[in-house]
């Protein structure tokens, strides 16, 4: 598997706003929002065509709003978070969810889930592989956490084998 990251304010600094905007098809209702979706479409359809040699990576959006490429069997998922917009690739079902790591109230959150979160980076492994499963339409078989960049934590999840992982930053590939 492999998983394609961008930092929003590099991408920013290098694209402007008439470039990024061919990225978008839709009304939305943020400038944040507006970057966010513009940002992870074009790491998505970037290495599609760069890395995965699909030369129309025409987006749909299925049933609950899960993107797809129209085309292919090359699966996808993308998250976003802060400054870094992140999506992960494979042959079959995949869902990311990545996080800012900010203080929590431990107590009030093990309270409300009834499981007992002893640090943050218990919460965020709870939080992220529940958001990352929510993603897939598949049932999940093997999953994969981990801090990135020290400020964040991800979780991926697979209705197969995650497998090895390769973090490649999509700015590179563009």
């Amino acid at each position: 598997m492999k998983v394609f990251y961008i930092k929003k304010d590099e991408f920013k600094n290098r694209y402007d706003k008439d470039f990024i905007s061919r990225f978008v098809d839709k009304e939305l209702k943020s400038e944040k929002r507006f970057y966010e979706y513009a940002i992870g479409r074009f790491l998505v359809k970037t290495v599609a065509k760069k890395c995965y040699d699909i030369a129309n990576p025409e987006i749909l959006i299925q049933d609950r709003g899960k993107p797809v490429f129209k085309s292919e069997k090359l699966c996808f998922n993308i998250s976003h978070s802060k400054n870094i917009v992140i999506a992960c690739f494979d042959d079959y079902p995949c869902g990311i969810d990545i996080e800012f790591i900010k203080e929590r109230d431990l107590v009030r959150f093990s309270e409300y889930y009834g499981k007992k979160f002893e640090s943050a980076d218990d919460f965020y492994a709870f939080w992220t592989q529940k958001e990352a499963a929510y993603k897939i339409d598949a049932e999940i078989n093997d999953s994969y956490s981990c801090k990135f960049e020290s400020q964040y934590f991800l979780t991926i999840v697979s209705n197969k084998k995650v497998g090895d992982i390769s973090f490649l930053d999509a700015l590179s590939v563009s």
